[in-house]
C-alpha cells in the first residue's frame, strides 16, 4: 500500500468502524458461498445436516463428539439419536450462564442463560464441562486423548470463543476431523474466526455439506467441514 493510499485511508477511516468491517466480511462470506462446489449437498436444516453426516461420513462408527455451546442440549440429543455406538463419547462445554459478551442484534452478554443448569440427559456416554472455555478447555486437553473419529460442533457464536477453541484444539484436529458450525453465516464471528484460524495455522478443510435458505439458496448457516 502506497503512502498516499495509507493517508487517504487514515483520513476516511481514522478509527475502527464495525460497519465497514461488517460490509467487508459479509462480502467475503458471499464470495466464499458462491465458490462452494455445486456437488456439496445443500440441506434443509441442521437436523438434515446431522443426519447426512451420520449416514454418509460416520456410518455408525464410534465418535468423540465435542460440542462448544450446549444451551439446552438439543444438538447433543440429536446426535445421541443418530449414533448409538456404545464406545462414542459426547462432551459438552458451556458456562450455562449465557454469552460472555455481545454477539449480534439483541443477543448481548447473558443471552442464552439457563441459570447455570446442565441439561438433564441420562445417557452415560454424555459428560458436561461447565465454565468459560478459556478456563476449562486447557485442563480438559491435558487429560483428553481422542480414541475415535473426532467431531467438533461449534455453536459458541462469538468470534472470540470460536477462535479460542479452534486454536486450542488444533493439535488434536488431525486430517479427517469433522467440524460443524451452527452460525457460520455471521460474518464477524464464526466465519471470520474459522478463516483466521485456517490462515494462521496453515490448515485446509473441504466442505462436506451446508444448509440452504429460501428458494434453495445456500446460506451456510449450518455447515460441516473435514480437515485435510
Amino acid at each position: 500500500m502506497s503512502s498516499l493510499t495509507k493517508a487517504i485511508a487514515a483520513t476516511l477511516f481514522p478509527r475502527y468502524s464495525r460497519s465497514v468491517d461488517l460490509v467487508n466480511n459479509n462480502a467475503k462470506l458471499q464470495r466464499w458461498i458462491k465458490a462452494v462446489p455445486a456437488a456439496v449437498p445443500r440441506l434443509s436444516d441442521r437436523q438434515a445436516l446431522y443426519s447426512y453426516l451420520a449416514e454418509h461420513m460416520l456410518k455408525e462408527c464410534a465418535i468423540d463428539y465435542l460440542e462448544f455451546g450446549v444451551y439446552r442440549g438439543d444438538s447433543i440429543r440429536a446426535w445421541l439419536g443418530l449414533n448409538a455406538h456404545k464406545e462414542s463419547r459426547f462432551i459438552g462445554f458451556d458456562s450455562f450462564e449465557g454469552l460472555p459478551e455481545h454477539w449480534s442484534g439483541s443477543f448481548g452478554a447473558g443471552a442464552f442463560d439457563v441459570g447455570g443448569n446442565i441439561p438433564d440427559i441420562t445417557d452415560n456416554r454424555v459428560t458436561f464441562v461447565k465454565g468459560w472455555f478459556q478456563r476449562t478447555v486447557p485442563n480438559f486437553l491435558r487429560q483428553f486423548r481422542p480414541r475415535s473419529q473426532l467431531v467438533i460442533h461449534n455453536d459458541s457464536d462469538l468470534y472470540s470463543s470460536t477462535l479460542y477453541t479452534l486454536t486450542q484444539l488444533d493439535s488434536i484436529m488431525v486430517p479427517g476431523t469433522i467440524v460443524i458450525f451452527d452460525e457460520f453465516n455471521s460474518p464477524l464471528h464464526e466465519f471470520r474466526a474459522f478463516n483466521d484460524y485456517l490462515s494462521s495455522f496453515m490448515r485446509t478443510a473441504r466442505t462436506l455439506a451446508m444448509t440452504q435458505g429460501g428458494a434453495g439458496k445456500a446460506c451456510a448457516d449450518q455447515i460441516a467441514f473435514q480437515f485435510e
